[in-house]
Parts: C-alpha cells; structure tokens; sequence
C-alpha cells in the first residue's frame, strides 16, 4: 500500500456576514474535492492543541505524526534545519522575514508581512545588503528564497515567544516589539535594518513606481530545536515531502524524510502547481508515503483578501486534487488523505486552534462513504473526530482509517 498525505493550508474559515454568512469554502466551485467527499471518509481533527499557540511549527510536527506538546521546537530552528544552517556556540536561530511598515501618527503598522510577494532575487539583494551594512551585531542574515529568511545571532536563548509578523496584519508594531535585556541586540539590528533599508536604491526606485518599500524586518520563531525519531523506524515506510516551505523541509531532514527542491514552488498563489503535482506522483512510484504540501491559502487568507481566498481554494480544486483523483483512479494500492493544518481564517486575518476536515479516499471498491456532497466545514459535524493530528496520521499509515 502506498500513502499520500496532501497538507492543505486557507481553506476552512468562519461565516463571512458580506457573503450570506458562508465561508469562502462554500462560495469556491469544487468539483474535485466534492467528488472524493461522495467517495471517501472525513470527519474532524484538532492539530492545535488547547495550550499551545497556533502554528504552522505546531501543526507541522503533528501532521508528521510527531506530538508537538512532547517536541517542542522554535518555528526558526526548524527553518535552519531545512536550509542546512548550523548555528555556531552561542548563536540562535531567528525568522528575519522582509515586511512593509506603514506610518501613522503615533506608530507604524505592520502593512505586509511579505513584503509584496517579495522575489527571491529581490529577497537576496536584500539579505545581501544588510549582511554589509548591518555594523556593531554579531549576526549573519541567511537567505530564504523569498521574503522568509533567518538571522543568526549571539544570544543567549529568548524565553518569552516573539510575535510572528502574519499575526500583526493592520496591528501597531509597538506593543509588540521585544523588550528588556536579553534581547536588546535585537531592537538595534531592526533598527539598523530600517536605516540601511530605507536608504537602500531598490526602495527609493520602488517609492518611485509607487510600489510600497520593503522597510524593516521582523525577527520571531525562537525556540528550540527537537530530536526526533526516525519517520522510516517509527513507520517501517520509506518517505519524502513536496514543500516551498523551510520549515516543513526542517521537520522532514530531522525526521529522516527526503525533502525534494521544485523549481518554481513558492509558497504562493503563483506556485508551480503542476510541477509540485508531477513530482508528488514520480515519489510515490519509489516511496511508500508522500507529503504534498500546498500552502498558498494562507497569505491571502492573512491578508484578509476574501475573493482572492476563494480563487485559491478553487485553484488548489483544479490544478492539484483533479490531477491526484485521476492518477489515483487507476491505482487502487494508494490511499489518500487530504488534511488542513489549521485554520488561516480571512475573517479574522489571524490563525484559529478551531477543529479542521480531514477527507480519507481510495479508488479500492467497498471503502466507507461519508454520505456528504460537498467538501465544506460540514464535515466538522460527522466521521470519526481525532483530537490530535499525530492520532490522524498515525491511524492513517497503520489503516486504522
């Protein structure tokens, strides 16, 4: 038997009042998803447990079957796992996503936490720039591909959670900034950056196409890094992940999962679907488990872009379930499991520890139906409801499920 684990971010949501009070999943055409609803087995599953903050770290851990309570790690840790860096002795590990601040009169707002779908190339002239410049901080800024990098820096390790910037969307940054003794070298390198970033040419030349400036960054996602188990000895199962995302590369090398490089995945709206598709289906002729993960939900769901959510989820319908289905068609030894990692509700902007669908399906006849006709937050109310997403997972690949 082979399994493929499709991580889903943006798609369930809250009722919207200006929509009829419907959420974004149930305004989206989904033929695909509605098809293997009518086909296949779901019900609900919480991945974020009750005492631990909503996170795509938190989530993450758990959908690879590892108890997120039990392996605490840092979101940036993580990350320097799935880019290949090694923080020296004395150094940790931080996010350093590029970020657009607004001014207002008395603060500045955290406008855009991707710096407008900052571009790689743009990212590393960037990253590169403030590697130069930044003086007086022992730190190195490492490139991430995009707008999400990572700073090292000597520090002794942070105690209190420094707030994610996809939190603080429309929110003064003041109140949130770090504050006391152990991390005032990090007030002075945002500082700098803000300096050196504003007097930058590729800022002035985009103030002067009207194009917002990529004006500070944002340093959050310390914490730890976790040992764990082997996926294969846990399992007895070879696997490997399709991902944009470092993070997710992080869980899966420390883990023992291959984690493979798509040319043009992105994390975005404006990912490589059919790249990511094709090579989701070439693993799983040589592995027993794969992990597709499509992440393009989540930004405009952070950015409260509710017709921009809607065209994700059908895009998500369309360009990766359609072409799974019609593969999976023929090959009855290969179970399905399609699972949101947790909610990015664009009516809030902001991540929700509500419980999420998850949708089991197999072309094998006699499987169980759930008896539903559209994939929407109805299947919250029906199936077998799992309270953690490592009992999902681990019900899955066992075929408990």
């Amino acid at each position: 038997m082979k399994y493929l684990v499709v991580v889903v971010a943006g798609l369930t949501d809250r009722p919207i009042a200006e929509k009829d009070n419907k959420t974004p999943l149930q305004l989206a055409e989904t033929p695909n998803l509605d098809a293997l609803v009518q086909k296949g087995q779901c019900g609900p599953v919480q991945t974020i447990p009750d005492n631990l903050h909503p996170g795509n770290e938190i989530s993450g851990l758990g959908l690879f079957s590892y108890d997120p309570e039990k392996f605490k790690a840092g979101h940036a840790a993580l990350d320097a796992a799935g880019l290949g860096v090694i923080p020296e002795e004395g150094e940790i590990a931080l996010c350093c996503d590029l970020v657009t601040l607004q001014a207002t009169h008395d603060d500045m707002v955290m406008k855009d936490y991707t710096g407008g779908n900052l571009s790689p190339e743009d990212s590393e002239l960037l990253i590169d720039a403030l590697n130069e410049q930044v003086t007086d901080a022992s730190v190195k800024f490492c490139h991430g591909k995009g707008y999400h990098n990572l700073l090292l820096i000597k520090n002794p390790p942070i105690k209190e959670r420094l707030m994610p910037p996809n939190e603080l969307i429309g929110e003064g940054i003041r109140q949130f900034m770090p504050e006391g003794k152990e991390v005032r070298d990090l007030v002075f390198v945002m500082n700098q950056a803000q300096i050196i970033l504003h007097n930058l040419p590729y800022n002035k030349e985009r103030t002067r196409e009207q194009k917002d400036a990529v004006n500070s960054i944002w340093l959050w996602g310390n914490g730890e890094l976790p040992t764990l188990p082997s996926f294969k000895e846990k399992f007895g199962k070879s696997a490997s992940v399709i991902t944009a995302s470092s993070m997710i590369k992080g869980i899966a090398r420390l883990a023992g999962i291959e984690a493979l490089e798509i040319k043009g995945a992105t994390g975005f709206y404006n990912t490589d679907y059919s790249s990511k598709v094709k090579a989701t289906l070439e693993e799983l002729e040589k592995k027993d488990v794969v992990y597709l993960h499509i992440s393009a939900g989540e930004e405009v769901s952070l950015k409260g872009s509710i017709d921009d959510k809607i065209l994700a989820i059908e895009d998500f319908d369309s360009e990766v379930v359609k072409p799974i289905a019609q593969a999976l068609e023929t090959q009855e030894a290969t179970k399905l499991l399609i699972v949101v990692n947790h909610i990015s509700s664009v009516a809030l902007m902001k991540y929700d520890r509500g419980p999420v669908p998850y949708l089991v399906y197999s072309s094998k006849p006699g499987e169980k139906t759930s008896g539903l006709d559209k994939y929407d937050e109805k299947i919250l109310e029906t199936g077998k409801s799992f309270n953690t997403a490592t009992e999902l997972i681990e019900s899955f690949l066992n075929n408990k499920l």
